[in-house]
């Protein structure tokens, strides 16, 4: 099955290479530099301060998520038992050996690795710039989906017989128990995000990243890891992290242009 996984991988990465135009070139390389390295500390701190900024727009979006995670919130229990009553041990090597490993970076991160090998190999900027920005938003996500985490500090579906949805303990360091929101979901979502902006001119990468990132997150309701709305808050916040840094561009990288 983890083959099998790998060469979806390969094919998807080999696609995604052969869509990029040669005519496409890039008024500054990607590369890390002092301004690039900058942009960790100035994305972090855009990330935290960032609701000071929002607009009425910002704030009714995360109201709905707020809102669409709290509703769902009187469902965990019924979608739990749904999803627990269809595991197998095939759906358990799938999820093992294939969609946990996107979330824990497993695959991810060799898969940046790859963008930035071929960059450097056939002087691709734009396969650097996705690798670079790929690596500090998986990064950077995972370390700000710690703050709630800590904040909320919910009961896993595995830690209580029968699982209970319902036991919030707030912050507190005795205790670490870190169900809401799903840190595997946050960071793969931010990181097919930055690979479905930089490439949005092709319909099928955003719909094969975010296929991926949407079975990640289901997977870890199957695995009995966390409530289906930690997966909903996960995803909510790993796109808007990615958007963050991909938009306020900290780094400085010039957009790519066609001749």
């Amino acid at each position: 099955m983890k083959h099998i996984i790998f060469f979806l991988l390969i094919v998807t990465y080999i696609n995604i290479v052969r869509s990029q135009d040669s005519t496409i070139i890039l008024a500054d390389k990607a590369r890390i530099n002092l301004q690039y390295l900058k942009s960790y500390y100035l994305d972090t701190k855009d990330i935290l301060i960032s609701p000071v900024k929002w607009k009425p727009k910002n704030w009714l979006i995360a109201g709905s998520v707020v809102c669409a995670s709290a509703i769902l919130t009187t469902q965990d229990e019924r979608i739990r038992d749904y999803f627990q009553s269809q595991r197998t041990e095939t759906s358990d090597l799938i999820t093992k050996h294939g969609f946990e490993r996107f979330g824990s970076g497993v695959y991810t991160m060799p898969a940046m690795g790859l963008f930035y090998l071929h960059g450097l190999t056939f002087k691709n900027e734009r396969s650097k710039k996705v690798a670079l920005l790929g690596v500090k938003t998986y990064l950077l996500s995972g370390l700000i989906v710690t703050i709630p985490k800590f904040m909320i500090n919910r009961h896993r579906p595995f830690h209580d017989t029968p699982p209970n949805a319902n036991i919030w303990v707030g912050p507190s360091l005795k205790h670490w128990y870190w169900s809401m929101p799903s840190g595997h979901t946050t960071s793969i979502f931010a990181v097919v995000t930055i690979v479905a902006s930089e490439y949005s001119d092709k319909i099928y990468i955003p719909i094969i990243a975010y296929t991926i990132a949407a079975l990640t997150g289901l997977s870890r309701i199957h695995d009995d890891k966390h409530w289906a709305s930690d997966v909903v808050a996960g995803a909510a916040l790993g796109f808007g992290i990615a958007k963050l840094i991909y938009n306020r561009n900290n780094w400085k990288i010039k957009s790519f242009k066609k001749i």
